[in-house]
């Protein structure tokens, strides 16, 4: 699909940085060439090629060549810290395709650098006559989201196309089109399965794809291109803050914001000083989008939007019933966009995927009008700058680095707007902030600072667990008396 544009506008922009761009013509050569170079992985029938490449327009390259060979693809971090690891353990490729700098003893990897690919580019390719499985898999990825087991996720072709169709139209749903063929810049990594199917929209719909480092953001919303930009609230909350001031909204900028809860204060300073198109969209990697929503309606920080024409969506009890409109209780889908269950196990025994329904974990309601509003969790996961962390198991790894039962981990705002990590100490006792931090990081590498306090004792729910809902209410009520 995306070579298909390239074809028919072979000078139009695919890719673009501050530094280079490159044109469809030039995406559909080096596709060409590196799939014909890679034909004999077929050969080998792998199941999975892992794809280890900083370089991101290479890593498209690889993606696209990979695909058009009816091999199935996963990217990878870049660094080989433990998350890399992690994921490369999680999803078990037969071999990884490499752009230099990694070493493993487990996994075969199968390096190339830039003098390989500099002598493919040279070569007059043959085409490669590959019949496509429409129901073979075309991509798998980790999804991160939904609970705080990580579990492996996989796509067909035919899933895919579907994604892609889906995420094309839900732009006209929400109207407000900027231009027919926008900039696309994400936030999202290429590694989830998101941020492919946004970069895959992108390419297929004829928009370029933006490549920039998250601290040169606003140096490219600056040139004031028609850009539409997916974002994570975290991510925009820091673009916020590096706005220069007396900064006007823009009309070129449309921001499509998900992966976590847009709180007010950062939806009104976003509506004040950068764009006044900003729209919410609730979904996971397992349905695509659910709900989306103009954030500049919403009249309070739970409500998400309304649900997507493909999307089935229901508010159910305890037992599965469906509860009436306004009745608080536990959302569930059922979507064209669904896949099947995690890659890893069986449906019967996932408690997300159950009798063609999905359950994301999140509690919610539907008010009169349809839409829905996200009151809660049915677990102690939690979105912070776009990663996922369990609250139990940070207060598990509290509880054994300091030694006490009565403490209790949870969200606040900032000034900013983005939602901060706290631990709360029924305790006068002193402790070492350095070792505790040290403890957090080695198992969460990625979790932001958290600020640590004392309160008189820890509320507990009648289930047995911290009430984090009246640790976060009391923590505002007294921000509020101290300003």
């Amino acid at each position: 699909m995306a070579l298909r544009h390239a074809r028919q506008n072979p000078q139009s922009l695919a890719f673009d940085s501050l530094s280079q761009d490159w044109t469809f013509v030039q995406l559909d050569r080096d596709v060409a060439a590196v799939a014909a170079a890679l034909s004999k992985l077929r050969e080998a029938r792998p199941k999975l090629v892992g794809i280890h490449c900083g370089n991101l327009y290479w890593h498209w390259v690889f993606i696209l060549s990979l695909a058009s060979l009816g091999l199935a693809s996963a990217s990878l971090p870049e660094s080989s810290n433990p998350s890399f690891l992690r994921d490369a353990q999680l999803l078990g490729p037969d071999v990884v395709l490499s752009l230099g700098g990694l070493s493993l003893q487990d996994l075969q990897v199968l390096e190339v650098n830039e003098a390989w690919l500099s002598r493919v580019r040279e070569t007059d390719p043959q085409p490669i006559d590959v019949v496509i499985d429409c129901d073979a898999i075309c991509r798998y990825a980790i999804a991160a989201g939904t609970d705080a087991e990580r579990r492996p996720l996989a796509m067909t072709y035919r899933q895919a196309e579907m994604a892609i169709m889906h995420m094309i139209f839900q732009e006209q749903i929400m109207g407000g089109v900027i231009t027919a063929t926008p900039h696309v810049l994400s936030t999202i990594g290429v590694i989830s399965l998101t941020g492919f199917i946004v970069g895959c929209s992108a390419l297929c719909g004829g928009s370029p794809l933006n490549f920039v480092s998250h601290t040169d953001i606003g140096i490219l919303i600056a040139r004031r291109i028609p850009t539409v930009a997916v974002v994570t609230p975290g991510h925009l909350a820091h673009i916020i803050e590096v706005l220069p001031p007396g900064m006007q909204p823009l009309e070129t900028l449309k921001l499509i914001v998900t992966g976590g809860k847009l709180s007010r204060t950062l939806r009104d300073k976003t509506l004040a000083k950068l764009t006044r198109r900003v729209t919410a969209a609730y979904g996971t990697d397992e349905a695509g989008a659910i709900a989306l929503g103009d954030a500049a309606t919403f009249e309070d920080d739970q409500t998400v939007g309304t649900a997507l024409p493909w999307v089935t969506l229901q508010i159910v009890d305890a037992q599965g019933k469906k509860l009436a409109t306004g009745e608080e209780g536990v959302v569930r889908i059922r979507s064209t966009g669904l896949l099947d269950g995690y890659a890893d196990i069986q449906e019967k025994q996932s408690r997300h995927f159950a009798e063609g329904w999905f359950y994301p974990g999140d509690r919610g309601l539907l008010d009169a009008g349809q839409r829905l509003h996200i009151t809660g969790r049915v677990d102690d996961l939690v979105s912070l700058g776009g990663d996922k962390f369990d609250l139990g198991v940070v207060d598990d790894i509290a509880r054994n680095m300091l030694g006490q039962r009565e403490l209790g981990s949870f969200l606040s705002l900032d000034e900013a707007g983005r939602e901060r990590l706290n631990i709360a100490l029924a305790s006068d006792k002193g402790f070492n902030a350095d070792h505790l931090a040290q403890a957090l990081r080695a198992f969460y590498p990625t979790l932001p600072p958290v600020c640590v306090m004392t309160v008189d004792h820890i509320p507990w729910s009648l289930d047995g667990r911290v009430d984090r809902e009246r640790l976060s209410r009391a923590f505002q009520r007294s921000e509020t008396s101290a300003h």
